[in-house]
Order: C-alpha cells, then structure tokens, then sequence
C-alpha cells in the first residue's frame, strides 16, 4: 500500500450509479473517525480511494503507521507506538492475512478496547484483497478480527463491471502518459474500445494504464492507431465459452477462428496469437474452412 505526500491530481471517476453511491457514502464516512475497510481485486484502485480519504481528513503521513504484513517489520513495537500515542495516528492495514495468529490477537485486543473509547483517537484503514476472503470468511483469528469491522466495508469493482467509465479511464491515462513521457498523441482509434472492452484485465486499471503508457511509448504519430498495436497484446488468455450439446467440434473450431479474424480486422498475426496457434496453421485453417475472405 502506497501513501503520496501530496495531494492526488488524478480525476476521481465515478460516472456509473453503482459507484456513484460507493464514493459518496465513503465521503460521508470520511468526515467521521469510523473505520474504513476497503475490498477489492488487484488494481482496481484501493490505495488511491484511501488516499483521497486522507486528504479529506487532513492526515500527515508523520502520523500513518503502516502494518504490511507482507514485508518483515517490527509489529510489537509499532503497536506499543500506536497505544502509547497522545495525538490522533492513523493505521493503514495491509495483507493481514499473512500476519502471525498472534499478532492478530494483539490487534484485536487491542482494537476491541480502542474502539469503546469515547473519543478515539485511531483512523484505522484495512486494504484487503479478493483472494484473502477465503482465508477472512472461515474460522480462525483472522476472521474474529474481520468480523469486528465488515460492517464498515467498501466493495470495489472490478474493470468489468465499468465498462461504461472505459473512455474517461483513458482519456485520463493517455493524459498522464502524454505528461510522463514527453508526448503528444491526441486521439486514439474507435478500434482499441472494442479490444479494451473485451479484454481480460487481470489487474483492471494496474494494467490498463502499463498497456496505455506502452501504446503511447511505441507511437511515432500523433494519434494512436490499431494497426500499430503490437501483436503481444494479444497473447491468448483462458476465457469462459458456452459450450452446448449436439455441435461438431469443427463449427466450434470454425466460429472462434471466424470471430477472432473479425475481431483483429483481418489480422493473420493478431489472430492467431488470441487462438494460440502459428500463422500457418491457422492459414491451413482459412483453407480448410473457406475463410480466406476474412483476412
């Protein structure tokens, strides 16, 4: 988990209603001392929702006190520092299910006597990552101290679920990569949206912005078009296909290489790499289905 010293210049986008609703109740707790737990898979942009409820809060990174417990550090006595604290401190929790059992204990104890306190003076934040909800949802220490503070979580979505937020999201990485790299692309062709929304990001805007950054890096001109998108991008991934009884193997074959050839424009090379096949065998395949048309 990463805390900027400086105030965030990122827009916060939040057009869809779902998540509209999301980002004003975490304003509204924001202005309060309540805990604040925030869920979600791999960059979908939990520590940037923190950070801008630290800037709402006022908070100094002097007074965060950081327990990743996916790195070595020394737990007891950070928390001595916490308990020992005249002035407000802010806690900002990560991967506590790679904690030690009992230090789990030690922060519930300790949390279940903080938060009776008429006046805390603790802002707790807990990042938690989808794949530790397994571990927070059987029973076991990690789980006693989850329970204590769902009530206080925030469900992030994932990229999927805002695809309609797609074109501000580049608009705003092809921004800041026009910045950071000393560029000027104005556009970018209608062909990369169809791409975007129909591919699986494994780490949502993570990695929509690397491949926005590397798109913007490699382009000469001043407009980011499809033909100069390079062919890695395309390296097959697993994806979920409805399968039903009573069809041929071949008319399977034949609609994927069909729907992938129409997807790439006609692209032998791209084609093939979403298949995970070599560009003879899938032109021996054009031939055998009668599809040459396509590319």
């Amino acid at each position: 988990m990463s805390s900027k010293k400086s105030k965030s210049n990122n827009e916060w986008i939040c057009s869809g209603s779902d998540i509209q609703k999301i980002r004003n109740q975490w304003i509204e707790t924001s202005n309060s001392n309540l805990p604040i737990l925030i869920i979600g898979e791999r960059g979908v942009g939990k520590s940037f929702w923190i950070q801008r409820s630290l800037e709402q809060r006022n908070i100094t990174t002097n007074s965060i006190f950081h327990l990743d417990f996916q790195y070595p550090f020394l737990f007891t006595e950070t928390l001595e520092k916490i308990k020992s604290s005249k002035q407000m401190v802010t806690l900002l929790i990560d991967r506590l299910t790679k904690a030690k059992p009992d230090e789990v204990i030690q922060l519930q104890q300790w949390w279940k006597s903080e938060k009776y306190e008429e006046k805390s003076k603790v802002y707790l934040y807990w990042e938690i990552h989808s794949d530790e909800l397994d571990i927070l949802n059987q029973k076991n220490v990690y789980s006693d101290f989850y329970d204590q503070l769902k009530s206080f979580r925030f469900e992030l979505p994932n990229l999927k679920k805002r695809i309609s937020e797609l074109p501000q999201f580049v608009s705003q990485f092809l921004e800041e990569a026009n910045t950071d790299l000393g560029k000027k692309i104005t556009g970018i062709e209608e062909e990369f949206f169809v791409f975007f929304k129909n591919k699986t990001f494994k780490t949502n805007l993570s990695e929509l912005k690397d491949m926005i950054f590397a798109l913007v890096g490699f382009s000469s001109s001043k407009h980011l078009h499809w033909k100069q998108i390079p062919s890695h991008f395309f390296e097959n991934q697993l994806s979920e296909l409805e399968v039903r009884p009573g069809i041929s193997l071949e008319t399977y074959e034949k609609e994927i290489i069909k729907a992938n050839l129409i997807y790439t424009k006609g692209n032998r090379e791209k084609a093939a790499k979403l298949l995970g096949i070599s560009e003879r065998n899938l032109y021996r395949k054009l031939h055998e289905y009668h599809l040459e048309d396509l590319s």
